[in-house]
């Protein structure tokens, strides 16, 4: 199994903002490409994720769009 990591600190969890709530975030791990969130998140409020999307690093300021990670 490949996981993304981010290329400032090498932490493999990342979240995106929730477009409704500028509180709200999803976070996730991106493996083999695919991303995976927690199993308690409700699938019906995550908001829809492409290349394109705006992605921040967990712990660092790394953030930028998820083409980036899958790469």
């Amino acid at each position: 199994m490949s996981r993304a990591k981010c290329p400032i600190c090498g932490c493999e969890e990342f979240y995106v903002k929730d477009p409704e709530d500028d509180y709200g975030i999803y976070e996730f791990r991106c493996e083999d490409g695919e991303i995976c969130f927690d199993p308690e998140t409700d699938k019906e409020k995550i908001p829809d994720i492409d290349d394109k999307t705006e992605t921040h690093c967990n712990r660092c300021k790394w953030h930028d769009k998820m083409e980036k990670l899958k790469r």
